[in-house]
């Protein structure tokens, strides 16, 4: 299952008028907060996972993978001055998996990965017509990496292992558990411009992973999420957006050291590689007319996806976000 962590692609950001909220899977474009303004936004991700990829077709799943994550976000967003703003994500993480009809099986929760990241204006729509921003962060490794099997299967009768489990120390796979046990580093690019009642956002984001624990290679990631949003009624607001994700190829040989070989190449549980592409319809509902308080709701759907191994991908997700703007 993919690691989904980085959250980053997780928080929910406003800005000053009803069109300048963001879509759901944005993280504000070129916008920078103003000096001593705070936006606070819980946001809900779930998704299920049973259904396998292997470069651009959908394939059997034999192993009779079938995944589940929630997660829960809390991000704030708060203005330093001089065209500068910094914000933090926590995510809360839930993950399920059962396979291999059921004799592998994972259930673990808890705090993941938390980003913290620095953004600065270098053009701005009073003057240039449109925002644009450039970001940097780290994300730390503040999610436990260590989680274990609830069921795993044992070695035969007969096997000079006989009656131990086949995942040897029985840690979950690496891509399944709650953080990776290594910093992240990112460098972010944001743009906006707003014509009336539209809003079009660009987020880039670049993360740099070095191998993680057991020398695990999740791979360097490049996120580009592109977001359109428009005014329907004073508080209603209607969009769409694109997220495009590419995941350089990973390297589990040292991921789960002492499990069974043959078994460990079978599990579905695996980091993404590859790329994928999403379509996310939306709503947002603004009670006020203004972005003091607002609802979103998104459901994204797979729209093409080549990989690099066999793996899974949710074919869709829901996304749930309450903001305040302070």
């Amino acid at each position: 299952m993919e690691k989904i962590s980085n959250l980053i692609i997780v928080s929910a950001l406003l800005g000053t008028s009803a069109m300048a909220v963001p879509g759901v899977n944005s993280l504000g474009g070129g916008l920078i907060l103003p000096a001593g303004q705070l936006v606070m936004a819980y946001k809900n991700i779930s998704l299920d996972r049973n259904t396998i990829y292997d470069g651009s077709k959908e394939v059997q799943n034999s192993s009779n993978l079938d995944a589940k994550a929630n997660i829960d976000v809390i991000a704030l967003r708060y203005g330093l001055g001089n065209g500068m703003d910094m914000m933090a994500v926590i995510p809360h993480k839930h993950m399920q998996a059962k396979a291999n009809s059921g004799a592998i099986e994972i259930d673990h929760s808890g705090l993941g990965d938390i980003v913290l990241m620095v953004n600065k204006s270098i053009a701005n729509e009073q003057q240039d017509g449109y925002k644009l921003s450039l970001g940097t962060g780290i994300k730390f490794p503040t999610g436990k990496s260590d989680n274990k099997v609830i069921k795993a299967p044992l070695y035969p009768v007969g096997h000079p292992k006989a009656g131990e489990s086949q995942l040897g120390s029985n840690y979950a796979p690496m891509a399944v558990q709650l953080g990776t046990g290594e910093y992240e580093y990112k460098a972010m690019l944001g743009y906006t411009k707003n014509i009336q009642d539209v809003s079009f956002d660009i987020d880039a984001i670049y993360t740099y992973r070095p191998d993680a624990k057991n020398n695990y290679d999740f791979g360097d990631e490049l996120f580009i999420n592109l977001s359109y949003m428009q005014s329907v009624l004073d508080i209603l607001n209607l969009g769409i957006e694109y997220s495009y994700r590419y995941n350089q190829a990973t390297n589990r040989a040292d991921d789960m050291p002492d499990a069974n070989p043959q078994l460990k190449a079978m599990l579905p549980m695996k980091a993404f590689s590859g790329e994928s592409g999403y379509i996310t319809p939306q709503i947002q509902y603004v009670p006020f007319g203004i972005p003091k308080i607002h609802l979103s709701l998104g459901v994204s759907y797979l729209a093409h996806y080549d990989v690099k191994e066999s793996q899974p991908l949710e074919k869709q997700r829901v996304t749930f976000r309450l903001g305040y703007l302070f």
